[in-house]
């Protein structure tokens, strides 16, 4: 298990990701649900005790500071990355938590995102700010408030969601009825449409049942919804 796989980490959970994807090779696409599922309940003992990262306001201002870094060189993807892990890792109340909300509205004011800047803003206020910093914070929400009001903010108003919006299917209600499986070779299951849509029809409405954010993207993607991290 101190072996390294590719991008995974040098962990329990590593080992068996690397040993599941090895194994998934070797098998055709119909049985991987169970294969998968035989394959964790014998290695069951590589997921336990497992160490889980705690609050730790050190941590939090480490990582911080080497988003202060990436932002101070323009490299602002890495840097809210960077902020969102320092949020993660700062604990409740602390003003390391305030500070990483102040530093990622920095981050949205730069790139034209005044919306989220201002909601990092109130984020920030409402864990605590630290009052000798609050004029740097006021002046950035007079800016953001003078870009919006000229017309320059981005469009971040958030798509609806659109339900199915013709018949079901009585057996399956969030697919619309009309709509077949249909198992390739090359590539397992897939949707094919057996009568004739329209363009607007809304076809599929599927909830998630379960989502898993890849290690490499945990600090840039919600590990509930999978929407950017950006709030």
């Amino acid at each position: 298990m101190e072996e390294e796989y590719g991008d995974f980490p040098k962990n329990a959970i590593g080992t068996m990701i690397r040993k599941m994807l090895t194994m998934l090779d070797e098998h055709e696409i119909g049985p991987k649900l169970s294969v998968c599922y035989n394959f964790v309940l014998k290695h069951e003992a590589l997921l336990t005790n497992v160490p889980e990262p705690v609050k730790n306001n050190d941590r939090a201002a480490q990582l911080r500071q080497q988003g202060n870094r990436l932002y101070l060189a323009k490299r602002y993807a890495k840097a809210l990355e960077k902020y969102n892990e320092s949020i993660c890792y700062a604990e409740a109340g602390s003003d390391q938590l305030a500070i990483g909300y102040a530093n990622r509205s920095a981050i949205y004011f730069e790139q034209g995102e005044y919306e989220f800047a201002l909601l990092n803003i109130r984020f920030a206020r409402d864990h605590n700010y630290p009052e000798k910093l609050r004029e740097k914070l006021d002046m950035r929400e007079k800016n953001c408030r003078l870009k919006i009001d000229e017309g320059l903010a981005k469009d971040n108003v958030p798509c609806p969601r659109l339900g199915i919006n013709v018949e079901v299917n009585p057996k399956i209600p969030c697919l619309a009825k009309g709509i077949g499986m249909k198992q390739y070779s090359a590539s397992g299951r897939g949707l094919v449409a057996e009568r004739n849509f329209k363009t607007g029809d809304v076809i599929l409405d599927e909830k998630t049942v379960i989502s898993v954010m890849g290690s490499p993207f945990k600090f840039l993607y919600c590990s509930h919804c999978g929407i950017s991290n950006q709030h």
